[in-house]
């Protein structure tokens, strides 16, 4: 089965590919190929999450358009070429592709292309986690893609804009994701201990499909 999971950062997408690998999947990390085709042109340190949060910058810091750009372009080509590779048969028949958080700002006509190649298995989080994500970022603001959801006020000063936005730039991303995946396991499956590997892959075939993108 070809897996994409999809989710925020801390919903537990690398712990389940992580998981899915130990159970004899392939695992494509796709922070690790972003970075390391951003390397290739750019200083971004060791490649890390951390060392690429801080080449890309916040979204007030003069920079981080160009930059948050470069990212984007390419992540699309990263999973432009793993769509394509899929497709042929070029790649394991048993793969999970582990998504950034960003992946839903690449073009739609991508998005649906990796639709078409793999099933997209959204991790959700709970209404706590959420909450709790919100008082992290607040309390430590770090780098991420923001799309159009940071939208500063006049005289608004950038931390203040920050706490302001990061809630709705949550839920946007949690409906695009809800949007995208074929599945969504709830955060009361997911982080559930018992949930074994073997019992998410009958979910993942078995269970209730989310709506197609429109």
């Amino acid at each position: 089965m070809i897996l994409a999971l999809i989710g925020m950062s801390g919903a537990g997408k690398s712990s389940w590919a992580g998981r899915l690998a130990g159970a004899g999947y392939t695992w494509l990390h796709c922070d690790e190929l972003i970075a390391e085709r951003l390397g290739a042109h750019f200083d971004v340190g060791s490649g890390s999450v951390y060392d690429l949060g801080a080449w890309m910058g916040l979204p007030f810091e003069p920079h981080y358009a160009e930059r948050a750009a470069i990212y984007l372009a390419h992540e699309a080509d990263v999973l432009h070429e793993i769509a394509n590779a899929v497709a042929r048969g070029a790649l394991p028949p048993d793969l999970v592709i582990d998504l950034t958080g960003s992946a839903i700002y690449v073009e739609r006509t991508l998005l649906e292309r990796l639709r078409q190649v793999a099933t997209v298995v959204y991790l959700a989080i709970s209404p706590q986690l959420h909450d709790q994500m919100v008082r992290d970022y607040i309390a430590q603001p770090r780098p991420i893609l923001w799309d159009d959801t940071f939208q500063p006020l006049p005289h608004e000063a950038p931390l203040a804009a920050l706490a302001r936005c990061y809630p709705h730039l949550l839920v946007s991303r949690e409906q695009q994701y809800a949007q995208l995946s074929h599945i969504t396991l709830a955060d009361t499956l997911h982080r559930d201990p018992a949930f074994t590997v073997e019992a998410f892959l009958a979910y993942v075939e078995h269970g209730r499909p989310n709506a197609q993108v429109s």
